[in-house]
């Protein structure tokens, strides 16, 4: 037996570090394993927001398009159903907000119901901007209806912020877990503030707009409302085979109302003729007050046997309009034109507005009708 030491490592030391090393290696590969599935994780959640935001940005430009209000509420149910696969899009809005007077004539009640002032606060709802909440048989929201009951999940978007809070936008999904407590709401919350300011915004450009064209001593139209349409043929405003009559109102003497009764009397004298007109017409005839004392009203529709029935009803109710203790006196010409010929609108205006100093010069107070080869 030889006394010289062995240099061998004990083979159960070997089958350790042999043990230990397997070990770490199948730690390392279990690590890459997790980090390769968070990186694609990651990696897909960024995929899925640049979708959302690039989904969200054509849904602004759409909006930012909208020319009134009633065109971007139809635009947002439209958009949000298709871009984002919504199962339910509806507005509730408070009726005694700005909204309330807004005409909405084109979107349906299944799309837009109309909330009592205050509504909002009531339901708790104006506390934050989103809320998220899961639907079921025994847990439901109280707006929703009987046709809603297969949603699954609901997000409330508070438009105008928790402060003043005028509607709230509803997203509803058959999904459970689309729109559960916990989801992030950080996009929501922006589609929130876009969609409130965009309607806050809409709604005054068109008050600016109908201020700008409107007279704002007898509410009508004024003669900027009429440019755009002046030189057009009539069927380019009220349609094809349309026949339009038109009458031209001025009121007798009223320089010498001014003079002897100071100029409010004056201004109540031509408030009361244009609410004289006003009464014998559907609203959507469109009274223009010309300048000064003058006024032309167009009557699509209206044959020249009914236009005359209600331009000598006008001349006699400001007959008995009394401004300063006189009575108003009102002088009216009255032209038509024909579908086939289609007169341009100025043509006819003026034709109406020669029939007025007809009348004028025959005394006032009464109403001519111009020749119909004038009209």
């Amino acid at each position: 037996m030889s006394d010289t030491p062995s240099t061998e490592a004990p083979a159960g030391k070997d089958a350790v570090i042999e043990d230990l090393g397997a070990r770490r290696a199948r730690q390392l590969a279990d690590e890459n394993r997790r980090l390769r599935q968070y990186v694609a994780e990651v990696m897909d959640r960024l995929r899925e927001n640049e979708r959302l935001f690039s989904r969200l940005f054509e849904l602004e430009a759409a909006v930012l398009a909208a020319t009134d209000p009633e065109d971007l509420c139809f635009t947002l149910l439209r958009e949000l159903r298709s871009r984002f696969e919504l199962d339910m899009v509806r507005f509730w809005f408070d009726r005694s907000s700005f909204m309330g007077s807004r005409q909405m004539d084109a979107i349906s009640e299944r799309d837009l119901v109309w909330v009592e002032s205050g509504e909002i606060e009531r339901m708790g709802l104006a506390r934050q901007p989103v809320w998220l909440m899961r639907l079921s048989a025994e847990r439901g929201f109280d707006w929703l209806e009987e046709r809603d009951h297969h949603l699954g999940s609901l997000a409330l978007l508070v438009l105008g912020g928790t402060g003043r809070p005028f509607g709230v936008l509803g997203m509803g999904s058959v999904d459970g877990e689309r729109f559960a407590p916990g989801k992030g709401a950080d996009f929501l919350q922006h589609l929130s503030q876009v969609v409130g300011l965009s309607l806050e915004n809409a709604v005054s450009r068109e008050r600016l707009a109908r201020l700008a064209i409107t007279d704002a001593l007898t509410g009508s139209h004024n003669r900027r409302f009429l440019q755009p349409h002046s030189h057009q043929p009539l069927s380019r405003w009220f349609g094809e085979g349309v026949g339009v009559s038109c009458l031209y109102l001025d009121m007798d003497d009223f320089k010498a109302i001014n003079d002897r009764h100071g100029h409010a009397a004056g201004d109540d004298a031509l408030k009361a003729v244009a609410e004289a007109a006003r009464s014998q017409v559907r609203v959507q005839d469109p009274l223009i007050r010309m300048g000064g004392d003058e006024f032309a009203l167009l009557l699509p529709g209206c044959p020249p046997e009914k236009a005359r029935e209600i331009g000598e009803r006008i001349v006699e109710a400001c007959g008995r309009v009394l401004a300063g203790g006189e009575p108003v006196g009102v002088s009216a010409g009255l032209a038509y034109s024909l579908p086939e010929r289609d007169m341009r609108v100025r043509e006819l205006i003026e034709a109406a507005d020669q029939a007025m100093y007809v009348a004028k010069a025959l005394g006032g107070g009464r109403l001519e009708m111009a020749e119909p080869d004038k009209a």
